[in-house]
């Protein structure tokens, strides 16, 4: 029983230091987002006045790395979520007779 608790709280502890680590892949990708509406989204191109063709090659390597960092930040909010669930599931008193 006792074991059940302290890894509940090793799980909460992990879950917490997954917080910051979500937080910057979310604003890794938020970035990549941004730069690659401003290279290679026409609407937002001709909305600010570049009437310039864009660079396709580079467009596709930011598409590539934005489906990366996607699953980045994913994978990391799951994993948070995940073990801070079973942390607190662990951590909760049972009702065993």
């Amino acid at each position: 029983m006792p074991s059940d608790i302290v890894k509940g709280f090793a799980l909460v502890l992990c879950s917490i230091l997954l917080l910051p680590l979500s937080l910057d892949l979310m604003q890794d990708h938020d970035d990549v987002e941004t730069e690659y509406e401003r290279e290679c989204d026409l609407q937002y191109r001709a909305l600010t006045g570049n009437a310039s063709s864009p660079d396709w090659g580079l467009c596709s390597e930011l598409n590539e790395d934005r489906s990366r960092k996607a699953t980045l930040f994913m994978a990391s909010l799951g994993l948070f979520v995940l073990t801070g669930l079973v942390g607190t599931v662990m951590v909760l008193p049972s009702n065993e007779n």
